[in-house]
């Protein structure tokens, strides 16, 4: 069954009113009218695909309403109709986006015709909406989990995907937050738009700057002709930044300035551009130290931070790691072609024991490897070539470690093996914590378990700083 065609029409105009109901609803079209601008945004909850708005109403300016339809429902088409068509109202309708603007009288043929372009376009948008979620659902992994914090996660972008706002995502390497971005931007109304992303780790400081505003011919050396920037790349859509807390302090500074007016221009280029792009930033650092510590302008963090979405470590969520396992196996097994395969309850279960410093892309890579080293249909633990450090007991660890250590000292004579091994053992140990604490000697000797003092003594013995 067809979606019902719903228009809503907010205009003071009686007459207004009866011809267009009279012209449009013998044709399908469910037409419902307010005569004041209050009423009319109450009845957007009801989200019609098409509103008619004056652009004058007794109790407000049709300006001024359409920015908060396109802010409680985007997905509208709104075309602006009034008596008092001015240039500059014109453009500030279109600016705001509108999708038309029409001057009364108006032909009520050519009213037929702009509803018919208009619903026509809604259907393209959707179809392209649905083939551009499709292409993503099938091209990238999806996020997969069941634990509160992935659910809390799924609810966040939920949440923020319909709201045009900046979005900083948060977490490990590893633990898919350009994934998380492109949920965020698929659900949104900007999913027929652009997807851009770019990584400020991986571009030198003076590069990216040109990167992402883009350069005009003969700026400097080497610039042969006008290059588009990812800015105004991502135009209508969203513009994903990862690892925004290396980009250097002048090139925050523009950044800050684009998020504020929406404006920019190519370097060695006087001319300012706007670009609607939404913005995505993402960081595995403490952006709040990073201010502290004055790497991080504050006011540029505030921009980024009005909707956080914190993903969780892989360690943090082991009961996902089954769920997570069977669907890269199914990837893996389909992308290279590798036969059938299934996982050993051992490499099941050293998948569960062993920690992910990696994260969700560590266990993909290892799924993946594994499945091109198996030589046989079951995927053994051997195959999973896994650091298992991290999996075993202190005992255990400290034995493997001690036993490849001392292989040839046991040849060695005069060598006060029992005090150097200890010695620094202890040495390692007390360093280590002291550096996790931040230098906080009472934590430390909280977390070893010995006395203050004790600390404090082993501290100027071994000379730790």
């Amino acid at each position: 069954m067809d979606k019902p065609k719903k228009i809503l029409i907010i205009d003071d105009d009686e007459g207004i009113v009866w011809v267009v109901k009279k012209a449009l609803e013998p044709l399908g079209y469910n037409v419902v009218s307010r005569s004041r601008l209050a009423s009319g945004l109450r009845a957007v909850q009801d989200l019609p695909q098409v509103v008619l708005l004056d652009l004058m109403l007794p109790d407000g300016d049709g300006l001024e309403g359409l920015r908060e339809i396109r802010s409680v429902h985007p997905d509208a088409a709104v075309i602006m109709i009034t008596a008092h068509a001015r240039m500059q109202s014109t453009i500030t309708a279109m600016k705001e986006g509108a999708y038309d603007y029409i001057e009364k009288p108006f032909d009520i043929e050519e009213l037929k015709i702009v509803i018919e372009k208009v619903f026509r376009d809604l259907s393209m948008r959707a179809e392209l909406k649905e083939l551009k979620k499709t292409a993503f659902e099938s091209e990238y992994p999806q996020m997969i989990g069941k634990t509160p914090g992935m659910l809390k996660v799924f609810k966040d972008i939920g949440k923020v995907a319909s709201k045009d706002v900046t979005v900083l995502i948060t977490g490990e390497s590893g633990t898919g937050k350009e994934l998380v971005a492109k949920a965020v931007h698929f659900n949104s109304s900007r999913s027929v738009g652009p997807f851009v992303a770019i990584n400020a780790a991986s571009i030198p400081g003076n590069l990216l700057e040109s990167e992402l505003f883009g350069y005009q011919k003969g700026a400097f050396t080497g610039a042969t002709r006008d290059k588009k920037g990812k800015i105004e790349a991502a135009n209508g859509g969203t513009l994903f930044l990862d690892e925004i807390s290396e980009m250097e302090p002048e090139l925050q500074a523009k950044l800050l300035r684009f998020l504020q007016d929406r404006e920019f221009s190519l370097i060695g280029s006087n001319e300012v551009k706007k670009a609607d792009v939404r913005i995505m930033g993402a960081t595995n650092k403490n952006l709040t130290s990073s201010v502290l510590k004055g790497q991080f302008r504050e006011d540029l963090y505030y921009r980024f931070n009005v909707v956080q979405i914190k993903l969780p470590p892989l360690r943090e969520r082991k009961e996902d790691i089954p769920l997570l396992s069977k669907n890269f196996l199914r990837e893996a097994i389909s992308k290279l072609e590798t036969g059938e395969k299934e996982l050993a309850k051992e490499a099941k279960d050293a998948l569960q024991k062993y920690d992910w410093p990696g994260n969700v892309r560590e266990l993909e890579n290892v799924i993946k490897r594994a499945c091109i080293l198996s030589s046989g249909s079951v995927i053994e633990k051997k195959d999973l070539l896994l650091d298992e450090d991290s999996s075993l007991s202190v005992k255990e660890f400290l034995e493997d470690k001690l036993r490849r250590y001392l292989k040839d000292m046991t040849q060695m004579t005069n060598f006060n093996l029992y005090d150097t091994v200890i010695g620094e053992v202890e040495r390692a140990l007390i360093a280590i914590v002291l550096k996790e604490t931040g230098g906080n000697q009472l934590k430390t000797a909280k977390i070893l378990g010995i006395n203050r003092n004790t600390l404090r003594t082993k501290i100027r013995e071994y000379k730790i700083r």
